[in-house]
């Protein structure tokens, strides 16, 4: 008979939970969810979904520790919260301490200097277990858009079963409970229990992924009713194993060609978990279902291959990203092919793991007799990860550079051009190899422009240092002056002179916030009174956004909708200021997605004048292109290596077509002190121009107070009169 049809052998093995029957198909589950996703990570054409292997093994570990924890209570009575902790400790601490402390001497021996702190962050987060929310605080921070993928990522989803571990077992303690006191079924209990976890966790699951995608998929209530399936399996043996035979076969069947399926259809561009997560856990759930027989698909799953891989699975996943992330880093991008290689190169430490450590440790005797040590030798291990994040952190700190006083001049250290020199429009400046500028005669020095022939190129030290460029943001973000964006509210900060005689509005996103520094000084030297309104990743415009999640597109929406409000009232600015990095929006009617935009900007900038309120465009910042602060820190000797070159930023062509429509605004750049050379420098008066993405360094925007005044200073209080 075909092996397929054979009924696969049903054997009773010693594991770290007892004598107990051994489900072959199970071993075999694990490896189709491992390959999904290391064929996923690998970037095979194709396989874009297989991360759905992630939620098979949620299923998995739902199944397999439900089970166990059933079976304890009808046994003893009651859980033995010390030796099921211990048993997951002694299972799953060594082999992911060892890997956390291999890929911190991986990070420190091969990754830039620049990712070791976030890369310590990262490590200290998954020794703790906690590094899924890590993650999701992460992904909805607009100013985290350079960050690489953190070197230990997929321990999210360990961190998710961790924390189910701690949870699950006090689930089922009180299910007992209340059991006993009222005279139910335990299965009946804990069933209730499970639905009580699971209903609301899918519901939560679905609303915050159409809201907010990215964190959505890392938190822990989006993920437990993933868990809960598989339990609820595990709670009804007796109605598996009663199916008809051809109705089993057909079950798991049916959910591994879910699985498989699904890894080819769904895609990154899904949002997820969501409902979609259905077809993995729901397939994966039939799968275990099905294959209580041991025949069909799980005569397939019990095939000798299958068993190697699946035993192997955990540290196949605990290894295989580390490598990749190393291997992209030396020889990146890499191809489907390469990256292919970089996984399967990952089964020998895999192997070596496995061999050595994973499975003594999991078949101790003496730690299977002493919880107790067996929660120490965790401890252990715990420790030992927690001292290689902080370590790798302490290195990083290390390579740190002081900058001595006087010494972070930024623009100052170019000063204002004279009559005679480079003006602001100038397209080039006249350093060796270089196009010769067209003087421009002005009789405001500071408005004239930087004198480019006084900029040196050669920094004696550079301030930020760009491994800390990151944290030198605008000092109203820790007032929460800026609007994140899933927020609505209309939130206004002010600066400036407290009763200045001219009322100003600074409007935008974190492209117009990162002026806020510089614009806070002139407003108090001119005697305004500044208001700020921001949003992240926000244009104010009567248009709809394309970036983000629909949540974060509907919350610009309605908080842009809110502002004009607030704008045309009867606390209305004389003028406002307004900035921002967008070019595009969501195209209605024949328009463009450039074009919509602008006459979003207009129609809400005309509703302005018809109340007086005059509008005065800063245009967006220049965009470098490449990650300035990471390329300065690996090239700290040569920093002309990181040049870029000059443009207009990417926001400024919707920002100056709008202005052309409205009559009577005003246009203010400062692209000329920020690259005053047709190949812009990434250091200034040593200090580092650009943080992250196309975002000025607060450090340089202060050195910019004085040409910043002389040019949007006039060209307010002309708006004002005007």
């Amino acid at each position: 008979m075909s092996a397929l049809t054979t009924r696969a052998s049903y054997r009773r093995r010693d594991t770290e939970t007892g004598d107990r029957a051994y489900r072959p198909d199970i071993e075999g589950l694990r490896a189709v969810a491992v390959v999904l996703v290391l064929l996923a990570h690998a970037g095979v054409p194709g396989l874009d979904g297989g991360f759905i292997g992630v939620d098979v093994f949620f299923v998995i570990s739902g199944f397999l520790i439900t089970g166990l924890l059933v079976r304890e209570v009808s046994a003893t009575g009651r859980v033995s919260l010390l030796a099921f902790w211990a048993r997951r400790a002694k299972r799953l601490l060594p082999a992911a301490a060892t890997v956390l402390a291999v890929t911190m001497l991986a990070t420190w021996a091969f990754l830039p200097t620049l990712r070791w702190n976030e890369a310590g962050g990262d490590i200290v987060a998954a020794a703790a277990y906690v590094l899924n929310w890590h993650l999701a605080d992460r992904s909805v921070d607009y100013l985290a858009e350079d960050s690489a993928p953190s070197v230990v990522q997929h321990y999210w989803s360990l961190s998710v079963e961790e924390q189910f571990y701690v949870l699950w077992p006090l689930l089922v303690i009180v299910a007992v409970w209340v059991a006993a006191r009222f005279g139910l079924a335990v299965r009946r209990a804990l069933t209730v229990a499970l639905a009580l976890v699971v209903v609301p966790s899918l519901v939560w699951s679905v609303w915050l992924t159409s809201t907010s995608a990215a964190e959505a998929y890392f938190v822990t209530p989006t993920r437990l009713w993933e868990l809960g399936i598989g339990g609820l399996v595990a709670l009804a043996p007796g109605l598996w194993r009663s199916l008809p035979g051809r109705a089993a076969r057909a079950l798991a069947w049916s959910g591994l060609v879910a699985v498989v399926a699904g890894a080819f259809v769904i895609d990154t561009s899904v949002a997820w978990p969501g409902y979609a997560a259905l077809v993995p856990t729901l397939g994966a759930a039939a799968v275990i279902a099905g294959g209580a027989h041991g025949v069909g698909a799980g005569a397939l799953l019990a095939q000798p291959l299958m068993q190697r891989i699946g035993r192997l699975s955990y540290s196949l996943y605990l290894w295989h990203w580390p490598v990749l992330v190393v291997a992209d880093h030396l020889w990146g991008p890499l191809a489907w092919w390469q990256g292919l290689f970089a996984v399967t190169a990952s089964a020998l430490p895999a192997w070596l793991t496995f061999v050595l450590l994973e499975d003594p440790v999991r078949r101790s005797a003496r730690l299977s007799r002493r919880p107790s040590f067996a929660l120490g030798v965790g401890a252990v291990c715990t420790a030992a990860s927690l001292v290689a994040g902080f370590g790798l952190q302490g290195l990083a700190s290390a390579q740190v550079r002081d900058v001595q006083p006087g010494d972070a001049q930024g623009a100052a250290a170019m000063g204002p051009a004279s009559p005679t020199s480079v003006g602001p429009t100038s397209p080039g400046p006249t350093l060796p190899g270089r196009p010769t500028p067209r003087p421009t005669v002005t009789a405001d020095p500071a408005a004239a422009g930087p004198d480019v022939n006084a900029l040196d190129l050669r920094p004696e030290s550079i301030s930020p240092d760009p491994l800390k460029a990151t944290a030198d943001v605008p000092a109203i973000s820790a007032r929460g002056c800026q609007v994140p964006l899933l927020g609505t509210a209309v939130t206004r900060c002010n600066l400036g002179a407290p009763q200045g005689r001219l009322k100003v509005a600074l409007v935008g996103d974190s492209k117009a916030a990162q002026w806020a520094d510089a614009l806070d000084p002139v407003a108090r030297q001119r005697g305004w009174q500044l208001q700020t309104y921001l949003k992240a990743s926000c244009p104010w415009a009567d248009a709809g956004i394309t970036s983000g999640t629909p949540g974060a597109q509907q919350a610009c929406r309605t908080w842009s909708r809110s502002l004009l409000k607030t704008l045309t009232g009867p606390a209305r600015p004389d003028v406002v200021i307004v900035s921002g990095v967008k070019n595009d929006a969501a195209p209605t009617g024949r328009r463009t997605a450039t074009e919509t935009l602008v006459a979003g900007y207009s129609a809400y900038w005309k509703s302005l004048t018809a109340k007086g309120v005059r509008v005065v465009v800063l245009k967006d910042t220049p965009s470098p292109g490449l990650n300035v602060y990471g390329c300065v820190a690996d090239h700290r000797d040569d920093v002309r290596r990181c040049d870029y070159p000059r443009n207009d930023g990417s926001g400024t062509p919707a920002l100056t077509r709008a202005a052309a429509r409205v009559p009577g605004t005003r246009v203010v750049t400062m692209n000329d002190w920020i690259c005053p050379v047709a190949s812009c420098p990434p250091v200034i008066g040593n200090v580092l121009v650009y943080r992250q993405g196309s975002h000025v360094t607060r450090t340089y925007i202060r050195t910019l107070v004085r040409p910043l005044g002389a040019r949007i200073g006039p060209a307010v209080e002309a708006a004002a009169h005007g």
